[in-house]
């Protein structure tokens, strides 16, 4: 109930480019349209899917949207919960699913979005509880939905696979040779929902430069600079911090009491959320499961010990995290979006933006955001001009940039431009600014954003 609730008063707040993308990209492909090739997004079917079926969800709205994201919340809180009794027993059970539903409810971590963090821990979560299975009565079957079940999740987001690399890890450690076929198991069956991820796409090359290709060579930890990425990581790791210390320390008090899977599953989360590579802050709620187990182990010990000290810091470390969450309740969508999303300061102004869009721009006209702002062709439901929505996607993928100076210059061109970033953000070369003044005219500024007509 708390993960609903603690979620509610962000049900208004913008959706975020990733949700709004992720739900353009579902609203293109219901409508005909190829995945990876003329609408592009570098995530799997199986979380386009979840976006898919929310369009027949009160029309896919941002309102739908928001409850999916705490609906699923819930459900990760009740596996959670389940995995815990598993391994530990009902009283850490309970705590842990207090802590997650509460300290993991953190909108500093955007636990209110839709994002593929959350949506992939519910199967990845699930995983771990039917390893549990199999634990207790030596039965294949449980294996194989443990695999299944891993490989769902990565076919909701590349990185889901925690759970199911800690089962492997485990067996391996607790069994040795014994572990080999089991693992092997679990390996096998996460491989199904994958292959037919590739089976099942227009085109498997365009499917694999999407979900491998693509990832590893501008968007993970071994692409980039690595003080870029030390900086992202340096720019979210205060909200991270604040939403999940508390978390953090109750679990470092339960540590040495934890079973070994639980350790390994907080550990390959861990590694997950590094692979990422950019840090942003939804990435960390993929460790909040696993945080909150071995947390409910530790408030379990704290109990058992009756360590006021212990109890002090945790509490403090939580209402620290509650002072910069409990006004943000209050605030309005604009404030709230302005003080989670400091960096994405256009979803402050989306809104007047979208209102505008419809206003002058008609059903099946294309429209270009220059050069992201992937939720206004969502909210406006007009067409983008080019298969490719995000800012790093047109600033890596070879000649995606000449794409968009093609369909800016083209006789069927966008008939409105929203220039969100500078041309010269992405080509600094002047030539798409060329393009924009030559054949556009500025029409308006909305909310500080200039947006440009057909001449």
């Amino acid at each position: 109930m708390f993960a609903v609730l603690l979620r509610l008063p962000f049900v208004n707040a913008p959706l975020t480019a990733d949700e709004g993308g992720y739900g353009e990209v579902a609203r293109l492909w219901a409508g005909g349209a190829r995945l990876y090739d003329e609408v592009w997004v570098d995530r799997p079917q199986g979380l386009l899917l979840v976006f898919r079926a929310l369009l027949h969800v009160d029309g896919g709205s941002p309102t739908a949207i928001r409850i999916a994201a705490a609906v699923i919340a819930a459900l990760v809180v009740l596996a959670t919960m389940a995995v815990t009794a598993r391994l530990a027993g009902r009283i850490p059970a309970i705590l842990a699913g207090l802590l997650l539903a509460t300290l993991g409810a953190s909108p500093l971590i955007e636990s209110f979005t839709l994002s593929g963090e959350l949506l992939a821990s519910l199967p990845a979560v699930l995983a771990l509880l039917a390893l549990s299975g199999y634990l207790r009565g030596e039965n294949w079957i449980w294996l194989v939905a443990c695999g299944l079940l891993t490989g769902i999740a990565v076919m909701t987001k590349q990185s889901g696979f925690d759970a199911g690399l800690a089962a492997v890890l485990f067996l391996l450690a607790s069994r040795r040779r014994a572990g080999i076929v089991p693992a092997g198991v679990i390996v096998g069956s996460a491989v199904v929902p994958v292959a037919l991820g590739v089976v099942l796409s227009a085109s498997p090359s365009d499917w694999w430069y999407a979900m491998v290709t693509y990832r590893g060579a501008g968007d993970s930890i071994v692409s980039g600079s690595l003080s870029g990425r030390l900086g992202q990581f340096w720019d979210t790791a205060p909200a991270m911090l604040q939403a999940l210390a508390a978390l953090g320390a109750l679990a470092a008090v339960g540590w040495r009491r934890s079973p070994l899977l639980a350790k390994l599953w907080l550990g390959a989360a861990a590694l997950c959320v590094i692979g990422g590579g950019n840090f942003h802050e939804h990435y960390y709620l993929q460790v909040a499961p696993p945080l909150a187990l071995l947390a409910g182990i530790g408030l379990t010990e704290v109990v058992r010990r009756r360590s006021p000290f212990v109890a002090g810091v945790a509490a403090a470390l939580a209402l620290w995290g509650l002072y910069a969450t409990v006004p943000l309740w209050f605030d309005s969508p604009r404030e709230q979006a302005a003080q989670v999303f400091p960096r994405d300061g256009h979803l402050q102004v989306d809104g007047e933006i979208v209102d505008y869009v419809r206003s002058n721009s008609r059903p099946g006209d294309r429209i270009f955001v220059m050069w992201a702002a992937a939720n206004v062709y969502y909210l406006s439901d007009r067409d983008p001009a080019v298969p490719y929505m995000w800012f790093r996607n047109i600033q890596t993928i070879p000649g995606a940039l000449d794409q968009v100076r093609d369909a800016l210059a083209a006789s069927d061109r966008p008939v409105l431009v929203v220039v969100e970033q500078p041309p010269k953000s992405i080509d600094p070369s002047g030539r798409t600014a060329d393009l924009l003044n030559s054949l556009y005219e500025q029409v308006a500024v909305v909310g500080g954003v200039p947006i440009y007509k057909e001449r």
